[in-house]
């Protein structure tokens, strides 16, 4: 079966490494090792594209390119990745036009957007490509009530998160190496991961550096490990050297490979999630045995089983938060029994190959419609 893979948001080979080019970069290779030809539609980013008029001459140009290439060679299936107000799918609904069976995968649909002028064109353009698509895989629960407004039910399938649980292994061969070299071999290690952009995300960091500090004050031999990059690492860094001296150590950007014996050489993964829709990081780190400590804010409370495979705390309740890493760095036993229970609970629920057999089945049924 041939597919149309198309991701209006961030393209598959974008440099950032970030949760929705994980996700979609896994789900082309899942659906290409299932047997399908993924042809990658050419790139059209959407994102705020009513606001950005001198573009329109690109977009109409891919629209046609698309338009030829599908007429030449039809697909069988038009499979786009993320459509939501800011970035909304429009080459998708120009295919369904040309009678291609059309999926979403990942999509989003908040009708509060169509109250502010500035967001209304993404809200209709959005809303199109939802009503035009001939069925849609939410992967946040979130999204489903939502969804739900404007997609018949029979339409509307939830797919768990999923990730490569067969790559995402405990691993402990460089576990002594790298904690000898972080200076760490006795403490314990707390690991966070995340862009360092302005914005939610420097804001997450901020409080696990801080949660740290307070720790390290009370006693606890605490070493924060810092993986990511971007413009707020100067700052971050200026934070951590004021509050957290000699117990922090900033690596950049870690490449996907070498994760699995990073996540494997720390003791608890550490990040609030402020509007994580998903936060892939936490089912990575919990399929390489580490507890999680998290907010109740959004996306982490639907991966993490809290009390079994971590902690979520309330949001911005800084003492709850910092009581949780300090529960956990208090007792090994803890740690180890939330690890195991962490690891079987991704297996069981979270296997990329196991919760995207559904979305396999039902692609092959709508190109049979």
């Amino acid at each position: 079966m041939k597919i149309a893979f198309c991701t209006p948001f961030k393209p598959l080979t974008h440099p950032r490494i970030s949760g929705d080019v994980t996700i979609a970069e896994d789900l082309a290779t899942f659906l290409q090792n299932q047997g399908h030809e993924i042809w990658i539609v050419p790139q059209l980013s959407t994102r705020y594209i009513w606001k950005r008029p001198r573009n329109w001459g690109h977009v109409c140009a891919t629209m046609q390119l698309v338009k030829e290439n599908i007429q030449n060679e039809k697909p069988d299936v038009w499979f786009t990745y993320h459509s939501y107000y800011k970035a909304p799918d429009i080459l998708g609904t120009m295919a369904a036009r040309e009678q291609i069976p059309y999926a979403i995968f990942a999509p989003s649909h908040a009708p509060k957007r169509k109250k502010d002028w500035s967001t209304k064109p993404g809200y209709y353009l959005n809303k199109k490509a939802l009503q035009h698509a001939t069925h849609i895989f939410a992967n946040k629960q979130r999204d489903l009530e939502g969804l739900s407004h404007i997609v018949p039910p029979s339409h509307l399938t939830f797919i768990p998160p999923g990730i490569r649980t067969d790559i995402f292994t405990r691993d402990e061969t460089l576990r002594a190496e790298k904690r000898t070299a972080w200076n760490a071999t006795d403490s314990i290690v707390v690991l966070t991961i995340a862009m360092l952009r302005k914005g939610t995300k420097s804001e997450g960091v901020e409080h696990v550096i801080t949660a740290c500090s307070d720790l390290a004050y009370q006693g606890h031999d605490i070493k924060l490990i810092i993986a990511g990059d971007g413009v707020m690492r100067p700052y971050l860094e200026e934070v951590a050297h004021k509050f957290l001296p000699n117990r922090h150590i900033f690596l950049g950007i870690v490449p996907s490979k070498e994760l699995p014996a990073l996540y494997s050489s720390c003791d608890i993964f550490a990040f609030p999630g402020i509007n994580e829709g998903l936060g892939m990081v936490y089912l990575e780190a919990q399929s390489c045995g580490l507890p999680v400590v998290a907010w109740d804010h959004d996306g982490a409370p639907q991966v993490v089983n809290n009390g079994t495979t971590g902690i979520i705390t309330p949001s911005y309740d800084n003492n709850a938060f910092l009581q949780a890493i300090g529960k956990l760095a208090a007792s090994p036993d803890l740690r180890t029994a939330m690890g195991a229970a962490a690891t079987k609970h991704t297996a069981t629920n979270h296997n990329i190959r196991q919760n995207y057999a559904e979305l396999d089945a039902k692609l092959r049924a709508i190109a049979q419609q």
